[in-house]
């Protein structure tokens, strides 16, 4: 596990990753082995410095959602779209521990071009291209048989990469067999056992990694903005309301925000709540739950896991008005009223719990038609001035930061469009170690 003992992120991402699109899987992480190889021996990066190229070339698509975007990425055009860029840029920035190399991740599709208002250094400029490298490696022997990958090189050679990049990977694929190590798979335990013995993540770290993976999917449309931040704030307030041992507080907020990451697996373009109603109908079937079983199992500590499968089976009583025959754990009952409360909230788009006076009827009614203990229940009543004050002041900021992001993402698009319409994509070359 990471430093917080009860997560690894890494695997987390990287096993959720496998159900974005059939395409990409573990597309990043042959990326950042790749990367990993190509430093290991290098003296220029510091070991930490490794780590971070690391997690950005596992991350690098973390802003590609849209079937669009993964299309445009997965071709071999090389004017392709740079929109998954933008997104993953502004993710980084705003979430991640890494936010100081955000830039990387917007110009790692247009290594030599300067048209955003954020500037790039030569350092970080040299990271993106390895980057680009690695993926466009990764996506050209996925498509095509890797005996032509010289062709391609001498194609592109100058124009788009460097010649020293070039001799640079041949070199480190000949001492380690890259290519074979990720056509075969055999590559996916030495991943593993680096990750295992270097990546000791603090807590904050590992939060913010997950927070910026979340919102990667969360922060697609207004719909599921808030939805993560309804629960997690009002699981939180609830926690806090009833005093309980840090342990569970932690155990309550990581079930949380793990509870729902099988939706990587189902789309969110929506545009009425019509499309959200069947789009929380799609997430509560038991396939969702099954793939964040997949996702989850040896990456977080069991007790999260069971609290979040608890969860789901204490939800579907309420649902179905059905006894609830074994009495659930505080922070199973906890996650699952966080959840029954956020899914009725988000529907109208509405920060503020206060607009909800049959709120706590409903929640009555559940509690007697599934014959529950309601302890739980009067404490949330008793306290629900305060949980509901404090949720809607922490979702009025979330919304902010989603209205922001995504007015920032408007802007960047439309630069873009105006580059693209007037210069070629790429200036010349710069120079590279």
């Amino acid at each position: 596990m990471s430093g917080s003992q009860f997560i690894n992120i890494v695997d987390v991402i990287r096993h959720s990753f496998r159900h974005l699109n059939p395409y990409l899987i573990d597309h990043g992480e042959r990326v950042a082995y790749i990367l990993m190889k190509m430093l290991q021996d290098t003296t220029f990066y510091s070991k930490q410095e490794k780590q971070d190229i690391f997690m950005l070339g596992l991350l690098h698509d973390i802003g590609a959602y849209k079937k669009e975007e993964i299309d445009s990425m997965l071709s071999l055009d090389m004017d392709d779209s740079v929109e998954h860029s933008i997104f993953g840029y502004l993710l980084f920035r705003t979430f991640s521990p890494l936010a100081d190399y955000a830039d990387v991740i917007l110009y790692h599709h247009h290594c030599n071009a300067q048209y955003y208002p954020a500037p790039i250094n030569n350092y970080h400029r040299d990271i993106a291209k390895l980057i680009y490298l690695a993926d466009r490696i990764d996506i050209f022997c996925t498509l095509n048989n890797t005996s032509e990958l010289g062709t391609f090189f001498e194609h592109y050679s100058d124009s788009i990469f460097s010649p020293f990049l070039i001799r640079w990977f041949h070199e480190t694929n000949g001492r380690f067999r890259l290519l074979e190590q990720t056509r075969s798979g055999e590559y996916q335990e030495e991943l593993a056992s680096y990750i295992r013995n270097n990546f000791f993540l603090s807590e904050e770290q590992s939060h913010d990694y997950l927070m910026t993976f979340i919102f990667s999917v969360d922060f697609r449309n207004e719909f599921t903005a808030l939805h993560t931040s309804y629960a997690l704030h009002i699981s939180k307030n609830i926690a806090d309301a009833l005093h309980l041992p840090p342990t569970i507080c932690k155990t309550i907020q990581l079930a949380v925000l793990l509870h729902n990451i099988g939706k990587i697996s189902i789309p969110s373009l929506l545009t009425s709540s019509d499309d959200y109603d069947r789009y929380m109908q799609d997430l509560y079937r038991g396939s969702t739950l099954d793939i964040t079983r997949e996702i989850l199992s040896g990456a977080v500590d069991s007790k999260i896991l069971h609290t979040i499968e608890d969860s789901f089976a204490l939800l579907e009583c309420w649902s179905n008005n059905r006894p609830v025959h074994e009495v659930p754990s505080p922070a199973t009952e906890i996650v699952a009223l966080s959840y029954l409360i956020s899914n009725r909230l988000t529907a109208d788009l509405n920060v503020s719990l206060r607009h909800y006076p049959k709120l706590l009827a409903h929640l009555r009614k559940k509690y007697q038609e599934c014959q529950m203990d309601d302890t739980i229940l009067i404490a949330l009543e008793k306290n629900f001035d305060e949980i509901t004050k404090k949720t809607q002041d922490s979702c009025t900021q979330v919304l902010h930061t989603y209205q922001h992001m995504m007015d920032e993402h408007s802007y960047l698009n439309t630069l873009i469009l105006h580059y693209n319409h007037y210069n070629s994509k790429y200036h010349p070359s710069t120079s590279i170690r």
